[in-house]
């Protein structure tokens, strides 16, 4: 059994703490866990490895880094080390650890603050945990010992009391200590708030002391004292912010300075230790960067803050109030105006207060059917995700079933091919027992004809053999009969040599004849070989006999005596061959009874055949049977398929609705705070706009519902791309409800016109036409989808072309292009990149003198420019900035010209590089002149406002400028004017905090 290494520190007993058993893991690798428990009643934090090859290993490090580096520095600002539980064996695994390491727990984290909670921090609350984050980091750095790990929101821990502690320990740590087990990486530790290595490292003197050697080895990991620095500014951005640090969220480095300029200062030091930002000021000499310089600056600035807000609120305008007469006589003449007024508006008010109390009566009733159409909604959701959940149930049934089908059919083909394995098998078996019994059948063949030359050869021996033998016979007779005579009888003597010399020529014939026959059995049979070649031995004996030498009468017991012995051998061979034959039937007999069982195996081959091949078609059937189910549940899930696709649609749809739905309620509750008209033309008091946005007379006019009906009918195309716009442009002309927008986009195009009695032939009747067109789309917005199809944008702008001379064309033109592009993103990208800004800036330099074409002109650029970056920057490349100043030049008090000059400017003023060209250009001193200029107008005080607001978000160069113009003090003095106005105190105040 494996033991860890014993603890000499701080150490606990098994019984002192106990595991959480409903939140026992907090986190898990395949090396470590961090568990949750008690000890002496207070919640711990357990670190412990886990059961792995190099748990010894791990263990030892991780105490011995905990002893070097953790224990000896001790914090309030960081989460305190307790003690280890010393491992024993006789601990059980679920009543407490075995060998762990106990730290103090705090219930929350900076980052389930920020992104899981998503919870706004204040100014005051991101000093505070700033302050205390650089109290530790102070500490550490004092003792010359940096954080070790990487400076995350993860690693800041909250209590329950405003207090801060900072997180060392853990797997991190010890991985960085460089003494780990050479198979675990630190590489996966890398995040945003790490330097890159290519990144510039200040030099060791501009960063205050720097970190010594932990450990004494150069495989050491731990982050620098700069690395913490640099974190810190990152992790300050991010509560700044509110958003997960990365590449980009260096961009926002100027909202730190909305939220507090010392904040953006802080970001400037810490961010520019690794050439992430450059600092403003390059000439200063570079200062060194310390967590103490750091504290200062915030605790400095704390404290500042403390002093500021207790001094009284009008002792922030002293200066402008005493010293500006100008300002007081317009507001002594303001008193006057409304006490003369105050007594006629006390009546209008009771009457309109009477006219709102009944509309919020209706609304509330509107409201309430609302809420039962949303409660209705949220049933309909709830019956499509039920029948959601049991078509996937089916969906998973048919998957099941069609599997299963799947794996039937490669079970069958799998058995099918092992049949036809076999099959092939056997009939390779057969075909070899064929070739057998055609070979045995041949040989069967040969043996009958070696055979039958065998007994005629045998026939003929023994028929040479009689003839030996009677020839011997008569020979012994001739040899009696000589011997019997051959001593007295001279003329017997001759007899007998020329019987003899007969008997001579008779066995040379005979030899003749023998060694013929043994030609004929050399050739017939290689069994007579050795017979041949005794005949051959005989034949050379017989050549070399001496009878040449003797008398005829001396070799006749020799020839006698070789007559024998032939006698002997061919009565030998002739046994052999009889011996041979008997064997030779022996095998036929043998053959035949072979060949009888291989043709019962060739039946019984054949009929398995027929089985195999009768088996191959019924699993032949069965795999097309199986086919046509596939088919079928093929064709089963595709059906399947299509109803959730048509299901997910339905979801799609119901969603959006939902989205709408929202929207439209966010757009009541802003148009409730914000008490103002929707409608660009409308000046309608805030006391009478009501939930919707618009006043009682637009509601009345337009006809508007807050009903979703037109919604639910079809879903919206004003997201689209404008590139589309000529895509199915035929069916919606052709379409029943652009039937009437088509008669006017004729009656624009010059289509069917009369005579007019006006200037031209034809502007009566396209004054009328224009009108009929901006009436029907404030009345239905739904023809506003399909408006680039019907070619009404283009027949617009090609009017404004035309009729270039024509004022109430230009201006009818300007305000349909307005009701056109309002609400509408499609809409408005299409006009723009059809070239409708440069005929609606000719018209404001064609008629410069009228107050009515440069406001409906100013409405339709701030309706092009509204959430578009694109349509801002082509306006600024058009010349649309300056249009619009030289209007507000040009009419400096007529307040409908600076009001809805403000507003373009501030819709046009969406990003810096728009900022920066519209100060350029003298628009932060036009807003100041009609500020200045229109005093009694709240709308041109507010939207003047708003404007400053969005100029001086910007660099620091425009708020530099902003001081010099004197806007403080114009804020100021509206901020003082217009007490109970809602949306001129939160701009102006904000413009107040951004100038400092």
């Amino acid at each position: 059994m494996e033991s860890l290494a014993p603890w000499s520190g701080l150490a606990l007993e098994h019984w002192e703490v106990v595991l959480d058993e409903d939140k026992s893991v907090l986190a898990q690798t395949p090396h470590w866990r961090v568990r949750k428990g008690t000890c002496s009643g207070a919640s711990v934090v357990l670190y412990s490895c886990r059961s792995t090859p190099l748990k010894l290993e791990l263990w030892s490090v991780a105490l011995e880094t905990l002893q070097q580096f953790v224990a000896p520095y001790p914090h309030p600002n960081i989460v305190q080390y307790l003690g280890v539980v010393t491992p024993s064996e006789r601990c059980q695994s679920g009543a407490s650890p075995n060998g762990c390491v106990v730290m103090e727990c705090l219930p929350i984290s900076m980052y389930d603050v920020l992104h899981r909670d998503n919870i706004s921090l204040s100014r005051r609350e991101i000093a505070g945990i700033a302050i205390q984050i650089l109290h530790g980091l102070v500490f550490l750095h004092g003792k010359q010992q940096s954080l070790g790990v990487c400076l995350t929101s993860k690693k800041v821990m909250l209590d329950g009391s405003n207090g801060v502690k900072l997180r060392r320990f853990g797997l991190e740590f010890v991985l960085r200590s460089g003494k780990a087990p050479a198979q675990l990486s630190t590489t996966a530790f890398k995040t945003t708030y790490e330097m890159a290595t290519g990144c510039r490292q200040p030099a060791k003197s501009s960063t205050g002391p720097a970190m010594l050697s932990t450990d004494g080895s150069d495989d050491a990991k731990f982050t620098t004292i700069t690395q913490d620095l640099f974190a810190f500014g990152v992790l300050l951005l991010e509560m700044c912010v509110g958003e997960k640090p990365t590449s980009e969220l260096f961009n926002r480095i100027s909202c730190a300075k909305q939220v507090d300029p010392v904040f953006y200062n802080v970001l400037q030091l810490t961010l520019s230790l690794t050439g992430v930002i450059a600092t403003e000021n390059h000439r200063k000499k570079f200062a060194p960067v310390t967590a103490d310089a750091l504290l200062d600056m915030l605790t400095a600035n704390e404290q500042q803050r403390a002093v500021e807000e207790q001094r009284l609120s009008a002792s922030a305008f002293p200066c402008f109030l005493n010293a500006d007469r100008y300002f007081a006589r317009l507001e002594d003449e303001q008193v006057e105006v409304k006490v003369r007024e105050r007594d006629r508006r006390g009546e209008i008010d009771l009457k309109r207060l009477a006219a709102v109390e009944k509309e919020l009566l209706e609304e509330q009733k509107n409201f309430s059917i609302l809420v039962l159409q949303l409660e209705q909604s949220q049933k309909e959701k709830a019956q499509k995700a039920e029948e959601n959940r049991r078509l996937q149930a089916q969906l998973q049934t048919v998957k099941q079933i069609k599997r299963e089908g799947d794996e039937e059919i490669e079970r069958q083909q799998t058995k099918a091919q092992e049949q036809a394995e076999r099959f092939e098998a056997l009939k390779l078996s057969l075909d070899e027992a064929q070739r057998k019994v055609e070979t045995l059948q041949v040989a069967r063949i040969s043996d009958a004809e070696e055979k039958q030359g065998l007994l005629f050869k045998i026939l003929k021996l023994k028929e040479d053999k009689r003839k030996l033998v009677t020839e011997k016979e008569e020979l012994e007779a001739e040899n009696v009969a000589i011997t019997r005579k051959v001593g007295g009888e001279k003329d017997t003597l001759e007899d007998l040599e020329g019987r003899l010399a007969q008997a001579i020529h008779r066995w040379k014939e005979e030899q003749h004849v023998r060694r013929r026959a043994e030609r004929q059995a050399e050739r017939t049979s290689r069994q007579l070989l050795l017979m041949e070649e005794e005949r051959c031995k005989y034949s050379s004996v017989l050549q070399q006999s001496p009878t040449g030498k003797r008398a005829p009468q001396a070799s006749l017991p020799y020839v006698l005596a070789l007559k024998e012995k032939e006698i002997e051998e061919l009565s030998r061979q002739l046994q052999d061959a009889l011996e041979g034959q008997t064997a030779l039937q022996a095998d036929v007999a043998r053959l035949e009874a072979d060949c009888g069982r291989i043709n019962v195996e060739k039946e019984t081959l054949l009929s398995q055949q027929d089985e195999a091949q009768h088996e191959l078609l019924t699993l032949k059937s069965h795999i097309k049977d199986d086919e046509d189910v596939v088919a079928t549940l093929r064709d089963q899930l595709e059906g399947a398929s299509q109803e959730i696709e048509s299901l997910k649609s339905r979801i799609v749809d119901f969603e959006e609705e939902l989205e709408r739905q929202a929207k439209k309620k966010a757009d009541e509750e802003k148009a409730r705070k914000l008490r103002q008209c929707l409608t660009p033309q409308c000046d309608a008091p805030r006391y009478l706009v009501g939930t919707s946005g618009y006043c009682k007379e637009c509601e009345e006019r337009t006809g508007r519902s807050s009903t979703t009906r037109d919604v639910k009918q079809q879903r919206h195309r004003r997201h689209r791309s404008w590139d589309d716009a000529n895509i199915g442009g035929i069916a919606v002309r052709k379409s029943v409800k652009n039937i009437p927008v088509m008669n006017i986009v004729r009656v624009l195009n010059g289509e069917g016109s009369e005579d007019s009695r006006v200037e031209g032939p034809d502007e009566q009747q396209l004054l009328e036409a224009l009108k009929q067109l901006t009436s029907m789309l404030k009345t239905d917005e739904g023809l506003k989808d399909d408006l680039p199809e019907c070619l009404v944008i283009k027949s617009v702008l090609a009017l404004m072309h035309q009729q270039k001379s024509s004022l109430v064309l230009q201006l009818e033109c300007c305000r349909c292009l307005s009701v056109v592009v309002f609400s509408h993103d499609r809409n408005r990208l299409i006009v723009v990149a059809e070239g409708g800004v440069d005929p609606v800036l000719a018209a404001m330099k064609s008629f410069h003198l009228e107050h009515k074409m440069q406001e409906t002109s100013c409405v339709l650029l701030t309706n092009l420019a509204h959430n578009c970056e694109t349509n801002r920057k082509r306006i600024l490349d058009a010349g649309g900035i300056d249009a619009v100043l030289q209007a507000m030049q040009a009419f400096p008090e007529h307040c409908g010209v600076q009001k809805r000059s403000c507003w373009a400017l501030l819709t046009l003023a969406g990003s810096d590089l728009m900022c920066d060209s519209i100060a350029m250009q003298g628009g932060l001193g036009a807003i100041i002149a009609a500020m200045l200029n229109c005093p009694a107008d709240e709308q041109v005080q507010y939207y003047g406002s708003w404007a400053l607001v969005n100029l001086l978000s910007g660099t620091e160069r425009l708020l530099a400028f902003a001081r010099r113009e004197g806007v403080r003090e114009v804020a100021e003095a509206a901020c003082a004017c217009y007490p109970g106005h809602e949306g001129i105190q939160e701009k102006t105040l904000e413009i107040l905090r951004l100038l400092g």
